[in-house]
């Protein structure tokens, strides 16, 4: 499933994806929507709440090497626990993003904030594409 550790996992940006590339640079656009994946190496929690996964991008555009996805659920609905395919709002950076209480719900694109530079970001579709092996 989604988030089982170990899992590749395909994010496929179903927009211009946004990149800040400093603290005190300016976003831009990248019309791009070229797909990535990453294994999940950990879970995102605020206190008690499950509310993403994160790991290591193994794949995709030379942009992203060295850099670790952050996929955070997007309707309160999902259950990443049962589900191979969904929808997410992603963040790639160099390190495990963090929740900013800043914002009620966790599904606004400002309520993880990324872990360094560059950051690249949006909303698109994800699914499994390979299964934790026993």
């Amino acid at each position: 499933m989604i988030a089982d550790i170990g899992a590749i996992v395909e994010v496929t940006p179903w927009d211009d994806v946004w990149v800040q590339r400093g603290p005190e640079e300016k976003a831009e656009f990248l019309g791009d929507c070229t797909p990535f994946t990453f294994r999940v190496e950990s879970h995102l929690y605020d206190g008690q709440l499950f509310y993403g996964i994160c790991g290591p991008i193994l794949d995709g555009l030379e942009r992203y090497r060295n850099l670790r996805c952050n996929i955070m659920i997007r309707a309160d609905a999902t259950d990443w626990r049962i589900e191979t395919e969904s929808e997410c709002a992603f963040k790639v950076c160099p390190n495990q993003g963090v929740r900013s209480h800043s914002f009620d719900w966790f599904c606004h694109p400002d309520a993880t904030k990324g872990g360094g530079f560059p950051l690249y970001g949006r909303f698109g579709g994800l699914r499994e594409i390979s299964q934790v092996q026993a």
